[in-house]
């Protein structure tokens, strides 16, 4: 009996662990957002291929090293003559001196050889463009990593607006389960009536529609529920397909106030903001880049050299040579060019500056529109939790009619109706002010 028992307790637990839900929280779920989504991903890579691209300009402090080699083999060789000897005579102190024809001589020269050497060149002074260039690959870093943050924030926003959809959905589903079984008591009410004459049928039809409503609107919320929690699960990468958010009842959120920023001095943290101050940065490194395009250029180098070559059959010939160079290199008709170049480079500066203050005037006026988007829908919020109280006030005044026979059975299903309007009401409220509150901190420049 007792291993019968167990073993019954052993499997109750494991169907209990395999229907369990995960359960996340906001928390949680922004986490496992940073940690999976693939556009988070992507931007943290473009973090890493910017710092690649920042290693090959720090390349550029370095000698440049190059090596070459060659041969070559002729078919025929470069020199083939025959060369002539002449006459030789035999005897210069003789008046009977003989002159001998000697055979002229072939002679084969150049037919193959080979060649090789390395060089290195170290840039001394190049018009300032290699510091120039490392520091506008530092400056790509920094943007990819302001561009990451900002999609960070932007799906942190994601989360948190489905989160609060889903939570919103579901208290409309407690609220539908709690005005069903209140109407489950009504229709068992109603029914005695019908049965005792003392009312007619219509009220039981009345009831019964009013059910009907009520499941059609679960049914909405139930799909709606199901609808977001896919796309959540999509954003957030949650590892589960069936979940559960930790969530509370939705109490009214601290005031406003206590997020209240002023806007002229949250410009500046703003990712935005930052942005904008290295594009005029990138613009002044790029003039500079420009100018030093036209200062002379000096770099000194060594080099060494090895070649063979094949000048005969019996002669070969191999010379190894080193050398250091020095060069200077001054551009003068490129001034003329270069000078418009330059000056519209500088022309591309004043620009960057003129959409930095201009942008930054516009998210100054985004501000202070988020600002007041954020009270109003907290005032909104105020006047639908009014609204749910003076309608649960409405709902028992109603009851307590219809229970002493002095109040209809319409006004009670109105009285339900209205309370279940109302929390829709302060639903929407709710989560419109979560969203609100999360634009006016992004914006201000707060996670």
């Amino acid at each position: 009996m007792k291993k019968c028992l167990l073993i019954g307790l052993v499997i109750v637990l494991c169907c209990l662990s395999a229907t369990a839900q995960t359960v996340y929280n906001l928390d949680s779920c922004k986490a496992m957002a940073l940690r999976g989504n693939l556009t988070v991903q992507n931007k943290r890579l473009l973090v890493e291929s910017a710092a690649e691209v920042k290693k090959g300009a720090f390349t550029k402090y370095f000698p440049s090293v190059s090596a070459a080699a060659g041969s070559f083999w002729l078919t025929r060789p470069m020199v083939d003559m025959d060369f002539d000897l002449g006459r030789l005579q035999t005897n210069f102190f003789s008046p009977l001196s003989l002159y001998i024809d000697l055979p002229s001589i072939p002679m084969q020269m150049m037919k193959g050889g080979a060649m090789g050497g390395v060089t290195a060149v170290q840039p001394v002074f190049a018009g300032l463009r290699i510091i120039r260039g490392n520091q506008l690959a530092q400056l790509g870093i920094d943007a990819a990593k302001v561009q990451a943050e900002m999609s960070e924030e932007e799906v942190c926003e994601q989360v948190e607006y489905y989160y609060w959809q889903i939570v919103a959905l579901q208290e409309k589903l407690k609220m539908l389960s709690t005005l069903d079984q209140q109407l489950q008591r009504i229709s068992e009410d109603v029914e005695t009536a019908v049965l005792a004459g003392v009312t007619t049928s219509n009220d039981r039809l009345k009831v019964q529609l009013k059910q009907q409503e009520l499941a059609s609107g679960r049914l909405r919320v139930e799909n709606g529920i199901r609808t977001y929690k896919a796309i959540l699960r999509q954003t957030a990468q949650l590892p589960d397909s069936d979940f559960d958010l930790a969530t509370d009842t939705m109490l009214m959120p601290d005031l406003p106030q206590e997020y209240y920023v002023e806007a002229d001095a949250a410009v500046g943290d703003r990712k935005e903001s930052q942005l904008l101050d290295m594009q005029v940065r990138a613009a002044e490194l790029q003039t500079q880049m420009k100018i030093g395009e036209h200062l002379p250029q000096v770099a000194v180098g060594a080099a060494y050299n090895s070649y063979y070559m094949d000048v005969n059959k019996d002669n070969t010939t191999t010379n190894h040579f080193g050398a250091v160079f020095g060069t200077i290199t001054v551009p003068i008709s490129g001034w003329w060019e270069g000078a418009h170049a330059i000056r519209q480079c500088r022309i591309n500066e004043q620009i960057a500056r003129n959409e930095r203050d201009h942008n930054r005037q516009l998210m100054t006026v985004q501000m202070q529109q988020n600002w007041n988007e954020l009270v109003e829908s907290y005032q909104q919020l105020l006047i639908a939790q009014k609204s749910i109280e003076l309608s649960q006030d409405n709902l028992r005044m109603q009851h307590d009619f219809y229970e002493a026979g002095t109040g209809t059975l319409s006004d009670l299903l109105n009285a339900q109706t209205m309370l279940q309007q109302s929390f829709d009401s302060y639903s929407e409220a709710f989560v419109n002010f979560q969203v609100k509150k999360r634009a006016y901190l992004k914006n201000t420049g707060r996670n």
